[in-house]
């Protein structure tokens, strides 16, 4: 904007030398104010806190000009302009007009008054039209600024927020783990003890009497047998299912390479996810890296979007991305890899770079 205003004054300035060459022998001290004018304009856009002073002293001096040469009254609508744009109201507006057609009138020839008429108009247009932009832009300043500090605060939330959810993590899988300690220690150490102490009872009076000491083998026998019942029950109801393990692999992997490297990841599965066995998951996990992995080297993508859907014998596995788009496409040994890890389970691997690039892994369910 003060850069517009240098070019306005400055070209307003040169049209009055021209002028002035054309119509008068005298040009010495119209050609000093009008240095002098255009040295308060400088002045007055370089030092803001004094830029009042130098207003008043550029209008001073705009007023004044016209008195020794007649023509310098078309550097007044500047002065007024720029005052007007430092403090646009009511008043200073009217004051504005009224002076300029005070001075005008006092022009030599009607047809000076009527480019004085236009001239001031135009440059007074330009100044409040000017002041319009410098409050738009201002707020566009502010709006950007409390836009920033939003963002930065949301930021500040969402960290804490991980960090609160990563502690609750940590503190229920401490909880967990002590809960299971107290469990084998009060139910399966009491039963290995127990059945610890009837063996060396049967070992010390199997000389004696062996009739007491294989019923003790017995009770031992059965009491360690409950023991190993009951580990095998609290690991099978303590195991998370395969899926569950399988889906968070998956999130897991997705979330790293989002948090790494800037790189927008969601996940979304359809279906009976329990049907399908160790192997499959292992070739779309597979699959899954190797997209990851040529997502970014080639594909330029800011976002990713993988979807697994579970249908009557058959799953659709769909890793998409964004990025660049390309009609051919040369088959790398990534592409390769994961054709030969599909076709193992009598699978399918699809590649589509119409929109972006997907890579669609189709495998068997066997129904039982």
């Amino acid at each position: 904007m003060d850069t517009f205003k240098i070019f306005l004054n400055v070209l307003s300035l040169s049209a009055v030398v021209c002028l002035l060459f054309l119509q008068s022998d005298t040009l010495a001290v119209p050609i000093i104010l009008l240095l002098f004018w255009l040295s308060l304009v400088l002045l007055s856009i370089s030092f803001t806190k004094q830029q009042g002073i130098f207003l008043l002293l550029q209008l001073l001096t705009a007023l004044a000009m016209p008195f020794v040469q007649p023509l310098l009254f078309y550097l007044l609508p500047n002065a007024l302009g720029c005052c007007v744009e430092y403090r646009i109201n009511g008043y200073t507006l009217s004051g504005s007009l009224a002076i300029l057609l005070l001075y005008g009138a006092y022009l030599p020839s009607h047809y000076l008054q009527l480019a004085a008429i236009f001239w001031s108009m135009l440059i007074l247009g330009f100044f409040i039209f000017i002041e319009k932009l410098e409050k738009e832009y201002h707020g566009l300043n502010v709006s950007s600024e409390l836009l920033r500090v939003e963002r930065n605060r949301l930021s500040t939330l969402f960290s804490q927020s991980v960090m609160n959810s990563e502690a609750r993590e940590k503190e229920a899988a401490l909880s967990e783990r002590q809960r299971l300690v107290h469990q084998i220690h009060d139910e399966l150490g009491h039963k290995l003890t127990g059945g610890l102490i009837q063996m060396e009872a049967a070992k010390a009076v199997y000389q004696k009497n062996p009739k007491q000491a294989a019923d003790l083998l017995d009770q031992a026998i059965a009491t360690t047998r409950n023991g190993i019942d009951d580990i095998r029950h609290l690991l099978h109801t303590q195991a998370p299912a395969t899926e569950s393990l399988n889906l968070n692999r998956i999130k897991k992997e997705l979330q790293h390479f989002s948090e790494r490297y800037q790189i927008a990841a969601s996940f979304q599965y359809f279906g009976k996810v329990d049907q399908l066995d160790p192997s499959q998951w292992q070739v779309l996990l597979g699959n899954l890296k190797e997209s990851l992995t040529n997502t970014l080297k080639y594909a330029n993508a800011s976002e990713v979007i993988v979807r697994l859907h579970v249908y009557k014998g058959f799953l659709r596995f769909q890793i998409s991305n964004n990025g660049r788009s390309a009609k051919v496409y040369h088959k790398g040994l990534g592409i390769i890899g994961m054709e030969e890890r599909t076709a193992m389970l009598d699978g399918q691997l699809l590649i589509d770079s119409s929109d972006g690039f997907t890579v669609t892994t189709i495998l068997p369910i066997s129904q039982t």
